[in-house]
């Protein structure tokens, strides 16, 4: 027998609890990380990555708890762009791309997720207990997994922030279907994030302003969850009365 709470669970209503989850997710997994003394999950090379390695070997099994907090709340935001679509899918048939799009970008950011998580439970142990030429061959293989991690996460964040976003954005904007302020938030996260997101390796400066968008995207995220939540459906239409 199926539970009548199931029955009224609509993919709106999951899409938005999904949303907020994953802010939750992110937000409580980086806290674990940063009060474990490792302040980012993908490592830069070089001594960056030598500095991560030592945090992580010092930072025991609370940066793993983060570190999974922010996979998991990857695995919700893969559902909450589905959700979202039925909202302002009125847009446009392009609309269908929203949760194609933004299941291959929120993939791309699980996999750079994943690798360093790979990196903490194999290498960094590897690397502490090694010494000369073995620790050297050890540390530039964690290299080449870093910079891996890092273009994987570019190219996810890329279409996430700077093309599923503005799509969102853009649409809400043109139905109406949620509050406008909304949509103009989605387009500021597209600006910081996803557009001068795009030049963030060729300028330090650049990447800095750039982060404003990372957080504008969680707040971005959180208030179509609310809204979301908040959107009564559409009532049927009464069917008119059978003449007799």
């Amino acid at each position: 027998m199926i539970d009548p709470a199931m029955k009224r669970l609509d993919m709106t209503t999951v899409g938005a609890i999904c949303a907020l989850a994953t802010v939750a997710s992110f937000a409580i997994g980086i806290v674990f990380m940063a009060t474990s003394g490792v302040q980012v999950l993908i490592p830069e090379t070089g001594k960056d990555a030598l500095d991560w390695i030592a945090d992580v070997d010092d930072a025991g099994g609370a940066f793993f708890v983060g570190a999974w907090l922010v996979i998991l709340g990857g695995y919700f935001g893969l559902v909450a762009p589905v959700g979202f679509y039925s909202a302002p899918r009125d847009a446009g048939p392009v609309m269908i791309l929203g949760p194609i799009l933004g299941a291959v970008g929120l993939t791309l950011v699980q996999i750079s997720h994943l690798i360093p998580i790979g990196l903490a439970y194999e290498l960094v142990p590897d690397y502490v207990h090694a010494s000369g030429a073995t620790q050297a061959s050890i540390a530039s293989t964690a290299d080449t997994l870093a910079i891996l991690a890092l273009v994987v996460n570019y190219t996810g964040n890329v279409l996430n922030w700077g093309v599923v976003v503005p799509l969102y954005a853009i649409a809400i904007l043109k139905t109406g279907a949620l509050p406008r302020w909304i949509g103009w938030l989605g387009l500021a996260t597209a600006v910081f994030a996803g557009w001068l997101g795009l030049l963030g390796p060729a300028s330090g400066v650049i990447e800095g302003i750039s982060s404003i968008g990372f957080f504008l995207f969680f707040v971005f995220m959180a208030a179509m969850g609310v809204a979301l939540l908040r959107r009564r459906p559409a009532e049927p239409k009464a069917m008119p009365a059978a003449v007799l």
